[in-house]
């Protein structure tokens, strides 16, 4: 299980944090979840990066560029640092060595990249990595081009879904700002143009975004169903209605319009991509819905997904345990216990959760390991706030 710490870094003072299959964070706005969000995304794909200045340049694409003398980001796997930023600078970052890279699959990820127009960019990059990759294990220009011509010929065959393998670390990022796409999705190329200034994490998304909406044209989404033709997304509230009759995304509600981005993009990238970092999944919905969606959200995750959520919101919180208990109950009385009430796909097992809130800049474990459950202490003390709140009112009435 890895280990994250992240000391003096923006509203995170003290930080020290397991990082299990599913990771859950709750608190108040402004205590530093979603700078915790941007970090987990930052450092487990810190060997993506060719150099430390690139990593760098990341923490001011998510705009938290709170580097300082004392700041001090470690990750660990296994007991060994992977990750290492102190005094300024950063001091170890490659997650895998270079000698254990497989070549094919390398080789296949740069075909397939290549053939996308939107990664001009991440090309080049491409290049650079597989020009370095071969340096330790073909020390010749004469055997680097044999090397090529032979993984060309071994690759022809293989289908791009299946040519590349989930990377070891290698995260995708889903904001609370994906209602935004929704509603400017296919006038982002004119907001760039116009030189209005867009966060550049918003703009990767909504690149991930264009490529999940035509990856997965229709879907199915809290009681209404999505399809995506002629470059719109439409909306379509009655099943039996015609595409004519429905509604386009930026139409509908707040709800659909930050809940399609997520559903979309949590689909897609767990095909790809290992670990997935989302900011308040409940963002604009209604309780009931939010508990769909965290439904939604686990059965997308396979073997090889790690899950991060940020929250501010009991209900999620609460949708997570009924699934952490619907996993016990399947355990102890068999599959047929929770038949008709939680599917097997969504039950989550204990031991591959960690929760924390973060008050102060600090991580608190909230895992009761007494009860299997996560901690509810954290809603009962709110609800106690305000129910303390209402006696003191209705006490005035006597």
């Amino acid at each position: 299980m890895d280990r994250l710490i992240v000391k003096n870094f923006g509203p995170l003072k003290d930080v020290d944090i397991q990082l299990n299959k599913i990771n859950f964070f709750i608190g108040e706005n402004g205590s530093g979840k979603s700078v915790l969000a941007k970090i987990i995304t930052i450092v487990t794909s810190a060997f993506y990066e060719n150099s430390e200045d690139e990593i760098l340049q990341e923490f001011k694409k998510y705009n938290i560029n709170y580097i300082e003398k004392k700041t001090k980001i470690l990750l660990v796997n296994n007991e060994k640092n992977i990750f290492e930023l102190e005094n300024n600078e950063i001091l170890l970052y490659k997650l895998i060595e270079l000698t254990e890279i497989d070549m094919s699959e390398v080789f296949s990820k740069m075909i397939i990249d290549l053939t996308s127009k939107d990664k001009i960019e991440e090309n080049l990059s491409i290049r650079e990595k597989i020009k370095n990759a071969f340096l330790p294990t073909v020390p010749t220009p004469k055997e680097s081009q044999e090397a090529i011509k032979n993984m060309l010929k071994n690759l022809s065959d293989i289908k791009p879904n299946k040519a590349i393998k989930k990377p070891q670390h290698y995260s995708q990022y889903i904001p609370a700002e994906r209602n935004i796409i929704s509603i400017f999705n296919n006038s982002i190329s004119v907001f760039v143009e116009a030189d209005i200034l867009l966060p550049k994490f918003l703009l990767s998304f909504s690149t991930e975004y264009k490529k999940a909406r035509t990856t997965i044209s229709s879907l199915n989404l809290l009681n209404v169903e999505y399809q995506y033709k002629n470059d719109r997304d439409y909306i379509i509230y009655d099943k039996n209605d015609s595409l004519q009759n429905s509604l386009l995304l930026e139409h509908s509600s707040s709800g659909i319009q930050s809940a399609l981005p997520l559903y979309l993009t949590v689909k897609y990238f767990a095909e790809k991509h290992q670990n997935i970092i989302i900011e308040e999944p409940e963002q604009n919905l209604f309780p009931k819905a939010q508990a769909e969606t965290v439904q939604y959200i686990i059965e997308q995750m396979s073997d090889e997904n790690n899950l991060f959520m940020m929250t501010h919101s009991p209900y999620i919180l609460t949708a997570l345990n009924n699934l952490i208990l619907a996993n016990d109950v399947k355990e102890e009385k068999g599959l047929e216990a929770i038949k008709g009430i939680v599917k097997e796909e969504q039950c989550v097992k204990f031991e591959e959760v960690s929760a924390y809130t973060i008050v102060d800049g600090k991580s608190i474990d909230i895992m009761d390991k007494e009860n299997r459950l996560i901690g509810v202490n954290i809603i009962d003390s709110i609800s106690d706030e305000v129910g303390c709140t209402f006696d003191t009112l209705l006490d005035k009435l006597d």
